[in-house]
């Protein structure tokens, strides 16, 4: 699959492309797109909460619903794990699971992420 990074406009394919895919749509609320209202993730909901423990766990099962969502379109990925991370710039996710056969890790950086503004 091809696509465009979000930031420099470049195109982008592979294991990048997958990574892109997937910082979209955990970026972007349930609803945030109004063509495609089933699109995007609950870990938005998340972010304006104090990141106490319990919701850390929250935010990791909000992540992982998103790749059992078809509208998503990450069925090509199949997660093994998420874990939320607080850092000063933000929460992080990161994930493990296996994509064309093969095991993969990554994070997704939830930085200046606002819950009110969509940044898709």
């Amino acid at each position: 699959m091809i696509g465009i990074d979000r930031k420099t406009g470049r195109q982008i394919s592979g294991f990048d492309q997958l990574v892109s895919r997937i910082t979209q749509v955990m970026t972007t609320p349930l609803g945030g797109r109004a063509k495609r209202p089933k699109f995007g993730s609950r870990v938005r909901d998340t972010l304006a909460a104090n990141m106490s423990d319990s919701m850390l766990v929250r935010t990791q099962a909000a992540a992982i619903e998103a790749f059992y969502n078809p509208a998503n379109g990450l069925q090509d990925f199949a997660p093994t794990s998420c874990v939320a991370v607080r850092h000063a710039s933000g929460l992080h996710l990161y994930f493990e699971g296996r994509w064309q056969g093969r095991p993969v890790k990554f994070g997704v950086p939830l930085e200046n992420v606002s819950t009110s503004e969509s940044i898709t």
